[in-house]
């Protein structure tokens, strides 16, 4: 029998595209980010129907000023009217992908016209176009199913994010959606670079993106307990994501998407393509032990095989852009996780969590911090994490970075993402240098 060999492709990142709590574009969310600005708000707009009770959450990271009609208009070349009626049937989840693709091809220098004929769509989401399916169970029980809308399967699809994508970019290459909960968006990142490496695709558009702030996703969450509460004061909204601090109580609920095109290095060489980084290695895990609890070994093996993966030492990871989502037991574990690979701070990287910031956007939160940790790469600079007041105990011993930006000279980034389920993906990115 004949022995396959395969050569490994190595994979840089060339476009950005966000849509966040902090801006509607990669410009505006990196500024505010560096600035140590938090996109965390009061949120009513589901008060009506939830009613109003002194325990419930009543702060999210929610995008502002966002209207997908006029921030595709804005595009120097405006869809065409048929494209634009499809948007506004579009779910929000849909919405935030299609901008933040579009913003990525363009930075990337890149055209539907060709270009794009055999690029790969791998979007990942945690929840879909859940306010959809919500909205439209309504006025299903209300008026009976002539009340129900026929865009409604469209809308709520978890593939249509990347199908929609695909279909605007005229991308033919595969398209993927995954649905690993919080961990999705990494997911996405990590199996297109591997599909690229492999030579299945040399281009991928990838990253996740979601619009879980409806009345019954903070409901079910608020059951669980896993939503913050103790900050709902208007005064103090702004504090409640609060990674590894010891007054963490709980998520900030967030939405948005995060895109970036993946593409083979000898492509992108090829086109003269600006390059951010280039995308080393990638590690998952399964916790195999509860639902909702991380497990400090599942994090310890999904860091250490991600480092395996790249080919590098732990002393060789300058900043690591952590999962830290500000609940009691996520943030205790991980940061122990972090202790045992790295040591104490004296040797250890530069921690920031910048869910502080954004809050949590589930599904989009791997795809929104592997772009900050590209960033962070390419502009020598790690963000803060904010409203660190009080280091837990249990979270002492790492290298945090608090409440102002740190310049520092960055060679390789991890960042960590970990979901409902024990699902667990790390990445690992690397300093671009010309060669």
């Amino acid at each position: 029998m004949l022995k396959r060999t395969v050569e490994l492709k190595r994979v840089v990142i060339t476009g950005l595209g966000m849509v966040t709590p902090l801006g509607n574009n990669v410009g505006e969310t990196w500024d505010n980010l560096i600035a140590g600005i938090s996109g965390v708000s009061i949120v009513s707009l589901f008060e009506d129907r939830v009613g109003k009770s002194p325990e419930m959450s009543i702060v999210a990271g929610n995008v502002k000023g966002f209207n997908g009609k006029d921030i595709f208009l804005q595009r120097e070349k405006a869809l065409d009217k048929g494209a634009l009626k499809q948007i506004r049937h579009m779910n929000l989840v849909d919405q935030y992908a299609l901008a933040a693709s579009l913003e990525a091809v363009d930075d990337a220098g890149l055209s539907s016209e060709g270009e794009l004929g055999n690029a790969g769509v791998f979007i990942a989401t945690g929840f879909g176009g859940v306010s959809s399916w919500e909205e439209q169970h309504i006025k299903l029980m209300a008026g009976g199913i002539d009340k129900v809308s026929p865009f409604l399967i469209p809308r709520f699809l978890p593939n249509l994010p990347g199908g929609n994508v695909s279909i605007f970019c005229k991308a033919k290459g595969p398209n993927v959606s995954l649905t690993t909960a919080c961990a999705a968006g990494a997911h996405s990142i990590g199996m297109a670079f591997r599909s690229i490496q492999l030579n299945e695709a040399d281009l991928i558009i990838t990253g996740g993106t979601e619009a879980p702030i409806t009345p019954l996703t903070y409901a079910g969450f608020y059951r669980m307990g896993a939503l913050s509460t103790r900050y709902n004061n208007d005064g103090n909204h702004t504090k409640a994501s609060c990674p590894f601090d010891l007054g963490r109580d709980g998520f900030v609920m967030g939405e948005g998407a995060g895109i970036i095109i993946l593409e083979e290095l000898e492509r992108a060489l090829k086109r003269n393509a600006k390059i951010y980084a280039e995308i080393v290695g990638f590690g998952m895990t399964g916790d195999a032990t509860h639902i909702t609890k991380p497990c400090l070994d599942g994090v310890l093996r999904c860091v250490e095989l991600a480092m395996k993966n790249a080919g590098i030492d732990s002393d060789m990871v300058d900043y690591v852009n952590p999962h830290a989502t500000s609940t009691p037991v996520g943030d205790k574990n991980e940061a122990q996780a972090l202790l045992k690979i790295f040591g104490s701070n004296n040797r250890g990287p530069l921690i920031s969590a910048t869910k502080s910031a954004t809050g949590h956007l589930l599904g989009a939160s791997g795809a929104i911090e592997a772009i900050f940790s590209v960033k962070a790469l390419g502009e020598s600079i790690v963000p803060p994490t904010i409203n660190l007041e009080r280091v837990d105990p249990e979270c002492e011993g790492l290298n945090h970075v608090i409440d102002k930006s740190k310049k520092s000279s960055i060679n390789y980034v991890v960042s960590n993402s970990f979901g409902f389920g024990g699902t667990n993906a790390s990445l690992v990115f690397k300093k671009w240098q010309c060669e």
